[in-house]
């Protein structure tokens, strides 16, 4: 009987380790870390409204505008493209590194602190790129970003 349990939880015990890492980068892609869709997505469209084809039309941008927030939305994923490859990068080596050795934690863990840094660095250029990117709307446009922001979270909320 013993046998059996010490099977059994040895067994629990490797399962476990092996879903770390999985866990770990699927929490920090839900996190918005991952950058699937959402306020930290860095990508080529405006980031709070979806596609620039809304953005434009629900905030009355002209041409010019649209051109400018695509360009800074544009740079700003190019920005951020070694950041991502680093997070890649590390949840890869964080998964290797406790498959190598499931007990030293402290290695995983001086890996997850540079992916830490990455991801803030990835915001702060994010958080650069939309006061930017506010700076090319007038008052009313940024009015009218705000409102349709407070009712995305509102909806967000709801869920």
């Amino acid at each position: 009987m013993k046998k059996r349990t010490l099977i059994f939880s040895a067994a629990a015990i490797l399962i476990v380790v092996l879903a770390v890492p999985f866990a770990v980068a699927q929490h920090m892609r839900m996190r918005g870390a991952g950058f699937g869709h959402g306020c930290m997505h860095g990508g080529s469209s405006m980031m709070m409204f979806g596609h620039m084809r809304g953005a434009k039309a629900a905030l009355g941008l002209s041409d010019q505008q649209a051109a400018d927030l695509k360009k800074i939305f544009t740079d700003l994923r190019t920005q951020n493209a070694p950041y991502r490859a680093s997070l890649r990068d590390g949840r890869q080596a964080i998964a290797q590194a406790l498959l190598a050795n499931p007990n030293d934690v402290a290695a995983a863990q001086a890996l997850l602190d540079k992916q830490t840094d990455a991801e803030r660095q990835i915001k702060a250029n994010t958080l650069t790129a939309v006061s930017k990117a506010l700076n090319v709307m007038t008052p009313e446009q940024r009015a009218k970003a705000s409102n349709f922001l407070q009712q995305r979270m509102a909806k967000r909320a709801d869920k």
